[in-house]
């Protein structure tokens, strides 16, 4: 199972803090990790339980939320976690600044609860995932097929030369989408269909030349797991010579 999105919750109002625990308890792919009440405990927080999103309110007290991205610009902390803005604060000048500090989103309270899981997998895709996802765009594929296959892709590559199975691939698209393994697998054949019937050269060029036959969804996944591997390896540094 792939470990969940933590999210770090600084907001100073104990209902609105205990409405967004509750909203996100039950999403099996992102978990709140901690709730911070001021600016000042959400910066230790921060430092110790490293969440990947933090939901941001401006307005709290001691330290308020400008503070808090002031104080993460001038002493990041690594990873850098995504940072959306949740505010009843609509001033262009406040949205601008929050931006130039490093806030990734901006929400303006009151926020529609069911938009934020998109928006967090989103601003939080994986690199591999994302690689995945460019690859597929590239060919044409698109809808559910190809969101289940660059998250299937992505498990496949992060297995780190360990060889996975194509259901253990499979079940953080079922966890995501909620849905069945057949569904997963019938949308992901399905795509894979329509870019064989295409043909573009981005999917020879993966396949190395157009198969007579439509590949299996192991086989295509394999390769653009593969395929998206290589894209995220680094470039080489070239050597400094005195």
């Amino acid at each position: 199972m792939t470990r969940p999105i933590r999210i770090l919750l600084a907001e100073d109002d104990t209902a609105a803090r205990t409405l967004l625990n509750d909203f996100f308890a039950p999403l099996e792919d992102m978990a709140v990790c901690a709730a911070a009440r001021d600016g000042y405990e959400a910066l230790e927080l921060l430092e110790r339980e490293r969440p990947d999103v933090v939901l941001l309110d401006l307005i709290m007290p001691g330290l308020d939320g400008l503070g808090v991205l002031q104080q993460l610009r001038a002493h990041p902390v690594v990873p850098r976690p995504k940072v959306i803005v949740l505010s009843r604060v609509a001033s262009s000048h406040v949205v601008s600044y929050a931006f130039s500090l490093g806030a990734d989103y901006y929400l303006i309270k009151p926020v529609h609860l069911a938009t934020l899981p998109g928006l967090i997998r989103v601003l939080y895709q994986d690199p591999l995932e994302q690689a995945a996802a460019a690859l597929l765009a590239d060919m044409g594929g698109g809808g559910r097929g190809a969101e289940a296959a660059a998250i299937a892709a992505a498990a496949l590559a992060g297995a780190r030369g360990k060889h996975m199975l194509l259901k253990q691939a499979y079940l953080p698209a079922m966890r995501r989408g909620r849905t069945s393994y057949a569904c997963v697998e019938k949308n992901i054949r399905e795509m894979v269909r329509r870019i064989h019937s295409a043909a573009p050269p981005e999917y020879c060029a993966l396949m190395g030349g157009r198969p007579e036959k439509r590949p299996s969804n192991d086989c295509f996944l394999r390769r653009l797991a593969d395929r998206a591997a290589q894209l995220q390896k680094p470039f080489p540094v070239p050597p400094r010579f005195p």
